[in-house]
């Protein structure tokens, strides 16, 4: 009989996007694979179109209603109930709180908990931090395996007594298939560079302070060029709006002025497109990243970065190698660092070249399903 897995998250676009490779990886081992996520976009066409099933589930990470997430958890313990998977594995701070304690009143044998980056509520204070701490410290507490994409987030996880080390596994990020996503030719720039930001759309990500250091260097050089893509949510659904998305109202206001083009949420090809037509790829952002897949797909590409000095993004920029690192919420330095690529132009053909040894080296998937599998065989998933 086939061993069974469910893998869960928050967002349909979520697992597709950023799993589903792991889920393919697992399926060809011969485990029966399925994803429960929110289906915000069409989701359960697509994983059926891989030959997964799909269960849907509603999802509302912004969220505080206590009855809501009860509701949530008796939902997941039903899934597992009726599924009786051999292993669970979360992603993202509600999943991993409300999924960890459903596989535990199931007797699911292994649970995997992957938090990718800091939870919004953790870092921001006050009565929420206190809740999240108490829900994380309930859903970790004994044999839960815990992913980090990076040690900073790792770190306080354990210093703060949410989670015990001998449980904790450092696996910066999904990884990329470097066979795919690999440089497409020189771009020919005609003397005109092209800075490209692909995120979704948050004031946390530096939406903001990418604008205002465009408008700087554009006042200086006015052919440079920024483009902007991605949406305000999860998949471009009207569901899953983050409580630091940036109103449209005011990205439309950012097309009319002229100097950054927003091109809003773009699909893969197209998002692979604009990017091998850019130069440099900048993501200012302040969020507590794990290790941002946008970074990751631009190194890939073997494009230069620029990147704020933050847990997360520090960890795919060798600052003066593949990019540059500059201070959080910072729109002068920024555009400074912008110049430098302007006034030094051979610095992205060199920086470039670096970025994608460096996904080669360390980000290909292949290396991220390796150190996945260690896991699954800690935790008793053979």
């Amino acid at each position: 009989m086939r061993k069974k897995v469910i893998f869960l998250a928050n967002t349909g676009f979520n697992l597709f996007n950023h799993r589903l490779n792991g889920m393919k990886f697992l399926s060809r081992q011969g485990w029966s694979v399925i994803g429960v996520a929110n289906d915000e976009a069409n989701f359960e066409d697509k994983f059926m179109r891989e030959n997964i099933k799909f269960i849907k589930i509603n999802f509302n990470d912004k969220g505080k209603n206590p009855v809501a997430d009860m509701m949530l958890l008796i939902k997941l313990i039903s899934i597992y109930k009726r599924e009786s998977p051999d292993m669970v594995h979360h992603f993202a701070s509600k999943p991993v709180i409300y999924g960890s304690m459903a596989a535990r009143l199931t007797r699911i044998p292994s649970i995997i908990n992957t938090m990718a980056g800091l939870s919004y509520a953790l870092g921001k204070g006050g009565f929420m931090t206190f809740i999240s701490k108490r829900l994380f410290r309930i859903a970790l507490s004994g044999r839960p395996e815990v992913i980090f994409q990076n040690k900073e987030d790792m770190n306080f996880f354990c210093s703060h007594g949410l989670v015990r080390k001998e449980n904790t596994h450092l696996v910066p990020g999904s990884g990329v298939n470097t066979a795919v996503i690999r440089p497409n030719g020189p771009r020919n720039r005609n003397g005109r560079l092209g800075f490209i930001f692909f995120s979704r759309m948050l004031w946390t990500k530096g939406v903001k302070e990418f604008v205002n250091a465009a408008e700087i260097v554009k006042k200086q050089c006015p052919q440079a060029e920024f483009i902007m893509a991605g949406g305000i949510s999860s998949g471009g659904g009207k569901t899953h709006i983050h409580p630091q998305a940036v109103p449209l109202q005011w990205l439309e206001d950012v097309n009319k002025r002229g100097t950054v083009k927003w091109l809003g949420p773009l699909d893969k090809d197209r998002l692979m497109t604009e990017l091998d037509q850019s130069d440099i790829v900048v993501l200012p952002s302040y969020y507590r990243e794990g290790v941002p897949r946008s970074l990751v797909e631009a190194a890939a590409k073997g494009k230069p970065i620029i990147t704020t000095d933050m847990p997360g993004c520090r960890d795919i920029v060798l600052d003066g190698s593949n990019g540059f690192l500059v201070p959080p919420k910072n729109a002068e330095i920024l555009a400074e660092t912008m110049q430098r690529f302007i006034h030094n132009p051979e610095l992205i053909d060199d920086m470039g070249e670096k970025s994608r040894k460096l996904a080669v080296d360390i980000f290909d998937e292949e290396k991220f399903l390796d150190k996945t599998a260690q896991v699954y065989k800690k935790a008793g998933a053979a």
